[in-house]
């Protein structure tokens, strides 16, 4: 019997269930209520410091490992599990590695996961925050089409809630604009050159010697970008 085969038959769904909860209920905790607790969570999500990196690193390390080795990827026939998979991948990575080459290890895998959720049409099972975070590999993809995309699946959520969530989307949107921006302008993101090692341009050595943003990975525990 293959290897494949032995790690298929010891697969438990109980215990990918229970894993895949955890790490989304860890992440988006009381943010799918509504808008105003998801306005209230951006503080964790983006300001939470050593103290999250830490917790994130003490609870989800190991399932992080496994995601980047391609040992959950199961997990993506579900839209919870392939949420749990995109925030292991593309969020806990900018947390546990920040400011790292490492910090961005998950990001092929992470937009692959996203877009085969997108063209089956799982992520649409997901609460608001859920999707957001769902498509963030895109946000994070230094493509200008990916960036578009983002962008529009984003605002495309409109749709489907309630008018309470228009303004929070509205923000949301304008976020994911912003990084939009700077692809259109540069075609990658120059604030990830000094981490991984690549030599700027004339434009983005100005860009950089001002008042950029890095989104977490220029220092330590702020935004994740």
């Amino acid at each position: 019997m293959s290897k494949d085969a032995n790690n298929d038959i010891s697969r438990d769904p109980a215990e990918d269930h229970a894993a895949a909860l955890a790490v989304v209920q860890f992440w988006l905790g009381p943010s799918v209520d509504g808008p105003e607790p998801a306005e209230t969570r951006r503080a964790f999500w983006y300001h939470g410091g050593e103290a999250v990196d830490m917790a994130i690193r003490e609870r989800f390390e190991h399932r992080l490992r496994q995601a980047l080795a391609g040992e959950l990827d199961h997990w993506a026939h579900s839209a919870q599990g392939a949420l749990a998979l995109v925030i292991l991948l593309d969020q806990f990575t900018r947390n546990i590695y920040r400011s790292t080459p490492q910090a961005y290890a998950g990001d092929p895998r992470a937009l692959g996961v996203a877009e085969r959720s997108v063209q089956s049409g799982l992520h649409r099972q997901l609460p608001v925050t859920g999707r957001i975070f769902l498509y963030h590999p895109f946000h994070h993809a230094e493509s200008l089409a990916d960036q578009d995309r983002a962008v529009a699946l984003v605002d495309a959520i409109r749709h489907d809630v309630d008018a309470d969530w228009h303004d929070y989307l509205d923000r949301r949107v304008a976020g994911f604009a912003r990084h939009r921006d700077i692809v259109a302008r540069f075609g990658r993101f120059p604030h990830r050159n000094p981490i991984l090692g690549r030599v700027s341009t004339p434009e983005e050595a100005t860009y950089l010697a001002g008042d950029h943003e890095s989104f977490g990975q220029g220092g330590r525990a702020t935004q994740t970008g």
